[in-house]
């Protein structure tokens, strides 16, 4: 399947898996693990933040639209968490959000950035946004779920959580 997309543009390793990163003709990324078996254990898009083609290889789902409120609305919960990984990481102009969700033995982790300086001016104007409303979705992962266990640690569920099915 990776080897579809030609030579990789970046090659490395981590625990005596293999890491390749492609930068696509849309400016997107996508990086792959692949475990000395050569399965693929862990899989990234991440949108560039630049180009108008907000789309991704999941349904209804765009790059730079989607918000973290429309993913909770759209999966009936925040998701889940795993112990040993933070759930808001602090970026130079904003946070990003990680919520991921289990679909069969796939982990699927949306990350939503919301751009500090957007949120200031909001709140500014009186209004009271809430940052899910705000959080963009930036990058999207697949995990196997031996991968995320180990890597991530124990899952911490939101009590309204439950697996999500594709369709």
């Amino acid at each position: 399947m990776l080897a579809r997309l030609g030579v990789p543009s970046e090659k490395g390793s981590y625990k005596e898996m293999s890491l390749e990163r492609w930068n696509l003709s849309n400016g997107n990324e996508l990086s792959a693990t692949v475990d000395r078996g050569g399965r693929i254990v862990y899989l990234e898009a991440d949108w560039d933040g630049k180009n108008e083609e907000t789309g991704c290889d999941l349904p209804d789902l765009h790059f730079g639209l989607t918000t973290l409120a429309d993913l909770r609305k759209k999966f009936g919960s925040n998701g889940l968490g795993f112990k040993n990984r933070p759930a808001v990481i602090q970026i130079p102009n904003g946070v990003v959000m990680i919520n991921s969700f289990e679909a069969g033995s796939a982990v699927i982790t949306f990350y939503t950035k919301i751009n500090e300086n957007e949120f200031k001016l909001l709140k500014e104007r009186g209004a009271d946004p809430s940052p899910a409303d705000f959080a963009k979705l930036d990058a999207i992962s697949i995990a196997d779920d031996s991968y995320a266990n180990s890597e991530w640690g124990e899952r911490v569920y939101d009590p309204a959580y439950k697996k999500i099915e594709w369709k």
